[in-house]
């Protein structure tokens, strides 16, 4: 999540892509959330292909992306099965 980051420059940029792809080649799924549209904006005009990382605006929407990548059934908003 990196909700907190106010700014990400090209260092940033490039341990956040180090971290995605080192956690990939240990296996893991990893889902980007806290990506603001400014942020993203930023990431793509110095190089970084989003299209090759699973992103999503904020943490609730992590929750069900992962959820959705463990084939756990969607849920609604208040809590029951869909």
């Amino acid at each position: 999540d990196i909700t907190g980051a106010p700014e990400v420059d090209e260092t940033v940029a490039n341990h956040l892509v180090q971290t995605v792809d080192a956690s990939r080649l240990m296996g893991a799924s990893v889902i980007i959330t806290g990506l603001s549209p400014e942020i993203a904006q930023t990431l793509v005009t110095i190089g970084v292909d989003l299209s090759k990382m699973n992103t999503v605006g904020d943490l609730q929407g992590g929750l069900e992306e992962a959820e959705k990548l463990l084939g756990y059934p969607a849920s609604r908003q208040d809590g029951s099965a869909g």
